[in-house]
C-alpha cells in the first residue's frame, strides 16, 4: 500500500528543484540535516522522518496552493524542539520558541515576518494528534505532512520507532488500533491521501493485540 502515488525518485527530484532555486532554503535543509545526524539518540524523530515529511509537504502544499517558501523550511525544521531537550508533548512549542535562535546559529537570515509564520507552523504541527489547531493554510499543510506518516505501512513503522524512542509500554502501541480513526487531517489533499490507509494501521495493531493476549500479565514478576 502506497501513501503517495509517485514513482521512485519523482518527489526527491521535485525537492532538488526547490533546493536549487532557493539558496536560503537549501542552507536550512543542509544545517537541519547536520544537526539531526548529530542527535543520534533520536530514533524516530530523526532526519529520515523530517525528510519524508518534507516530501509529504511538497505533495500537499502544491495541491493546496500553499506558500512553499514558508511550508518547506517549516516542515524541514518542524522537530527541532527535540534538539533542545523537549518532550513529545512540548517539542512543537519549544521548536517554535527556538526557531530564531536555530536560524541564527546556522547563519541563515529570514525576515521576522517569515520566521513568525514558520514558527506558527512548527508550534501546531502535531494537529489532531495533540489536539492542536493549525490556523493558516501553511500550518495546516505542515500538520498534515507530519500526520500523514501515521497512516499506511509507514504508520506502523514510524509508530513502533516512536514507542522505542520514548520507551513506551506495549499498551501504548495497542491503543493505536482505535486512535488512528480519531486523527483528523486539515486539508482536502491530506484527507484524500490518508483515508485509504487508516485500516492498514488498525489491522496491524489488532493483530498485535491478539498476539499479545498469550502474554497477558507477563511482566516478569513472580510470586511464590
Amino acid at each position: 500500500m502506497k501513501l503517495l502515488p509517485y514513482a521512485p525518485g519523482e518527489l526527491s527530484a521535485k525537492l532538488a528543484d526547490y533546493l536549487a532555486k532557493d539558496a536560503r532554503y537549501a542552507a536550512v535543509f543542509i544545517y537541519t540535516k547536520q544537526r539531526f545526524h548529530e542527535a543520534s539518540h533520536l530514533g524516530a524523530h530523526n532526519w529520515e522522518h523530517a525528510y519524508r515529511d518534507t516530501l509529504n509537504a511538497i505533495v500537499i502544499g502544491e495541491a493546496e496552493n500553499a506558500d512553499m517558501n514558508i511550508v518547506l523550511p517549516a516542515i524541514t525544521m518542524h522537530d527541532i524542539g527535540f534538539l533542545y531537550g523537549a518532550t513529545g508533548k512540548t517539542h512543537g512549542a519549544v521548536g517554535a520558541e527556538k526557531l530564531a535562535e536555530f536560524l541564527q546559529d546556522a547563519g541563515i537570515d529570514y525576515p521576522v515576518e517569515m520566521i513568525e509564520r514558520m514558527a506558527g507552523c512548527i508550534c501546531t504541527h502535531k494537529g489532531s494528534m495533540h489536539d492542536e489547531k493549525p490556523e493558516t493554510l501553511e500550518a495546516k499543510v505542515v500538520a498534515d505532512a507530519d500526520l500523514l506518516e501515521k497512516f499506511g505501512p509507514f504508520g506502523v513503522y514510524s509508530g513502533l520507532r516512536t514507542y522505542s524512542e520514548f520507551n513506551y509500554p506495549l499498551q501504548t502501541a495497542l491503543d493505536r488500533e482505535t486512535q488512528v480513526f480519531n486523527l483528523t487531517l486539515e486539508t482536502p489533499t491530506g484527507q484524500k491521501l490518508a483515508e485509504p490507509c487508516r485500516q492498514f494501521v488498525a489491522d496491524f495493531y489488532k493483530e498485535l493485540r491478539e498476539a499479545s493476549e498469550a502474554y497477558a500479565n507477563a511482566d516478569g514478576d513472580y510470586e511464590a
